[in-house]
């Protein structure tokens, strides 16, 4: 299995999962393939060493692109592939008080994501969040580089 051979796919509405989705790109190596949902048949997933998968939370879910997306996915066809989930969100922190019930409640994409991944035979090997200041943004200071950081992190679990 070639784990260098690694496959990003992100929605975005905003733009702020796509700087997201970019910046993991510059802490990867190898060969990295970054697509949206739309532009990727399931059958481009066999074979890849790494599949990263984001999208931004809406309602503690996926976006509508992202989920169809993942609903495609055959079952068993992520066999003896490492995945990894992402989303952008909202930080609990601050909110007022129906907004965090909300979030407590429905939580982010990231975790639902990376079980359908792992339903589909996937390995799991990271989730994470990053956060927005609001919903159209922008991204919180610092959630670039950290994101940079995460994807060196995932590299040298499967390095």
């Amino acid at each position: 299995m070639k784990y260098d051979k690694t496959t990003l796919i992100y929605d975005s509405v905003y733009g702020n999962t796509k700087k997201i989705a970019e910046a993991i790109i510059k802490g990867l190596t190898g060969e990295v393939v970054i697509k949206k949902p739309g532009d990727v048949d399931p059958s481009e997933l066999q074979g890849l060493g790494v599949l990263l998968v984001g999208s931004p939370t809406h309602g503690g879910r996926a976006s509508k692109p992202m989920q169809k997306f993942l609903d495609n996915i055959p079952s068993h066809a992520l066999k003896n592939i490492r995945a990894a989930a992402f989303d952008t969100c909202l930080p609990i922190k601050g909110q007022k008080f129906f907004l965090k019930l909300i979030i407590n409640l429905f939580g982010y994409a990231a975790k639902r994501i990376a079980k359908v991944l792992q339903s589909k035979g996937a390995t799991i090997i990271a989730t994470e969040s990053f956060f927005v200041l609001g919903k159209k943004g922008p991204l919180k200071k610092g959630e670039e580089a950290r994101a940079k950081e995460w994807a060196q992190k995932i590299k040298s679990l499967y390095h």
